[in-house]
């Protein structure tokens, strides 16, 4: 089953009568218990790919998926635009900030008991949007949040938010620099791979996500464990491996609570003392 998007328009009309758009999104791969896998609701909110990713690497840069996703679901897209523009304009001023950051967090409250993502597609780009995030899930303490970063440096505001799970999205490019962060501070490494090769040092609890090409979701259920590339892995490492990017999604594959939590969960293993 193709992945089916979704978005909803929130309103923004601050007190001096400006008015402002933000849209928020969603797929049947994150419904994280939001609706259905075949009626997905919103639970997301998304920027542009490079522009909003500072701190991409070359490798990701090179394969991005929402290069893809621009030509397959072009008004997803141009809302990812829209909320790239939108969000600098609001950063602009305190006041207008302040009042989007509750808006936001009223409406999370209301609509996302099961989770909420930042950023299918972008990152964090500056310090003040990380304060704008952290600012959001700490309104709403209620909700579970869940992000993937190369945006290392702008971290600091957020590792105080209690119901933010920071996943460190690595590859080959940045992966020294991740893993010494993870031994930090804890945070669970999300590795990237295009050519099949997972590093011997990745840590346990880490997730693997293999790139198109390396995917078995295409092949019948009985072929997908006989690519090369999973003839590659260890035990450890197929345990590893985002199932739904592999195998392909389904009801029971997919970011939730009830099904796959891991990118949605603390790592066991994260250091509290230095959040």
């Amino acid at each position: 089953m193709a992945t089916k998007f979704v978005l909803l328009e929130l309103p923004l009309e601050f007190p001096d009568g400006t008015e402002k758009v933000l849209y928020i999104d969603g797929n049947n791969k994150i419904t994280a218990g939001n609706g259905k896998f075949g009626d997905p609701r919103p639970n997301a909110f998304s920027l542009i790919e490079i522009e909003d990713c500072p701190f991409s690497t070359r490798t990701c840069r090179e394969v991005c998926y929402v290069g893809r996703l621009q030509q397959a679901e072009p008004v997803v897209y141009q809302a990812y635009e829209h909320n790239s523009r939108v969000i600098r304009e609001i950063l602009k001023r305190s006041d207008h900030q302040l009042y989007a950051e509750i808006i936001l967090s009223k409406w999370i409250a209301e609509n996302c008991a099961g989770g909420f993502r930042w950023h299918v597609s972008g990152d964090i780009f500056p310090h003040q949007y990380a304060e704008f995030i952290q600012h959001v899930c700490q309104g709403t303490p209620e909700i579970p949040f869940w992000l993937y970063t190369r945006s290392f440096v702008f971290l600091d505001p957020l590792r105080e938010v209690r119901n933010l799970v920071i996943n460190l999205s690595a590859d080959q490019d940045n992966y020294n620099l991740a893993l010494a962060l993870h031994k930090i501070w804890g945070y669970r490494l999300c590795y990237l791979t295009v050519d099949g090769q997972v590093p011997p040092s990745l840590p346990r609890g880490s997730v693997i996500f293999p790139n198109h090409e390396l995917r078995g979701r295409d092949l019948p259920p009985g072929e997908r464990a006989n690519t090369p590339f999973w003839q590659s892995l260890n035990y450890a490492q197929r345990s590893m491996i985002c199932k739904a990017d592999y195998f392909g999604q389904k009801d029971r594959r997919r970011c939730d609570p009830n099904h796959c939590n891991i990118c949605l969960v603390r790592p066991a293993h994260e250091i509290p003392d230095l959040l």
